[in-house]
């Protein structure tokens, strides 16, 4: 069973709404990197707001969360399966059912999570180069993930980024992450983003363990 078909427990239609985000990715790239004349623009701008209508009135009330449409309709079991995309799947850095995450791949071997992708124009900072606030973005997802996988579900307590030389936009990515040690309710993890075999960006996260039942899931 593929991932995608797998989330059937937090959203209805999970191979359709997944669909629906890809061609979303794909128009904001498109919309990103696109000087076009006036009547494509005015015809796409049409076709956004139509598509907008069309949506709007299945708008689900209820508090959101990366784990599910509303938390409310999270899966416990979702958390058993070692995959991000899996147990996040409304996240903004690996969330297949979210148009704004980047299309990363993860895999996760009982200790390391590793992941690839690219990403795109939407992202970037410097010219060429990914948004520094992306690059944290993505760490701090990369390092609350592999914690997850461990079963050590924490939220980030503190995050420390060394920028090491420029991520690139439209380059394959190696990301990988593991938890260097555990003190209480405290867990140290550590990650790295690289391109070509060479650091980009490394982070030293401390996260704090709660209870799952004093905030709401997301």
């Amino acid at each position: 069973m593929s991932e995608v078909s797998s989330l059937g427990s937090v959203v209805a239609e999970p191979v359709r709404t997944a669909a629906l985000v890809d061609a979303t990715r794909s128009l904001i790239d498109a919309a990103r990197t696109a000087d076009a004349p006036r009547d494509a623009l005015e015809r796409a701008t049409a076709l956004v707001r139509e598509a907008t209508d069309l949506l709007a009135g299945h708008h689900v009330e209820g508090t959101p969360g990366q784990i599910a449409l509303r938390v409310e309709l999270a899966d416990p079991g979702q958390f058993a399966t070692g995959d991000p995309g899996r147990f996040f799947p409304y996240s903004p850095v690996v969330g297949p059912l979210n148009p704004i995450a980047p299309p990363l791949v993860f895999t996760f071997d009982g200790e390391r999570l590793r992941g690839t992708g690219a990403l795109a124009a939407a992202y970037v900072g410097p010219p060429g180069t990914v948004h520094g606030g992306v690059v944290a973005m993505v760490l701090d997802e990369l390092l609350g993930a592999v914690n997850a996988c461990l079963g050590l579900g924490a939220c980030t307590g503190t995050l420390s980024i060394r920028y090491e030389r420029p991520t690139p936009i439209a380059t394959e990515l190696e990301l990988e992450s593991w938890v260097d040690r555990t003190e209480g309710r405290k867990v140290f993890t550590v990650g790295t983003i690289a391109a070509g075999g060479e650091i980009t960006a490394r982070a030293e996260g401390v996260f704090i363990r709660i209870d799952p039942g004093a905030l709401p899931l997301g």
